[in-house]
């Protein structure tokens, strides 16, 4: 029998949830989630990226979605804040969703549940609206832009 030590373990568990999205296998990316203490907020890279990161970033919509209805159903075993992870370019998961380029129910639900996400600022000073503009993404910007207005001038 083969003993791996914890790292070797992580390492691998990362090696399989990694490929799994790439390749857009998001039962395989879910069911593996499930087995991590941490879920959808499973640090993935060396760059500090969680599982949601990494599914925003390569643009995979539906995949975010079914990962945040994850981590609904285990909200209590999640710290409130686990949303506001940022990565070591000070991304968090909403600076990555901007540049989806279309409004989907996914910024809507991360924002629901932490809207002070709008005001967090990466290591080059961007908020999630100016990544919107940065990357020429009027709808999201406009969307954005809706929520800035409502969270900070009706409070």
């Amino acid at each position: 029998m083969e003993f791996l030590t914890v790292n070797e373990r992580k390492h691998n568990m990362n090696k399989k949830l990694y490929h799994a999205l790439m390749k857009q296998e998001n039962n395989d990316v879910l069911r593996l989630c499930r087995g991590l203490e941490s879920g959808p907020l499973h640090i993935l890279t060396v760059h500090d990226d969680t599982v949601l990161h990494v599914a925003a970033y390569s643009k995979q919509t539906d995949l975010v979605l079914r990962l945040l209805e994850e981590l609904e159903m285990r909200l209590p075993e999640f710290p409130v804040d686990g949303l506001k992870h940022r990565n070591d370019m000070g991304n968090t998961i909403i600076h990555e969703i901007t540049t989806f380029g279309r409004v989907d129910s996914a910024a809507q639900i991360i924002l629901d549940r932490e809207p002070d996400l709008l005001g967090m600022h990466n290591k080059t000073g961007e908020t999630a609206l100016f990544r919107a503009v940065r990357y020429g993404k009027a709808v999201m910007f406009d969307f954005l832009d809706q929520q800035v207005n409502q969270f900070f001038f009706c409070l």
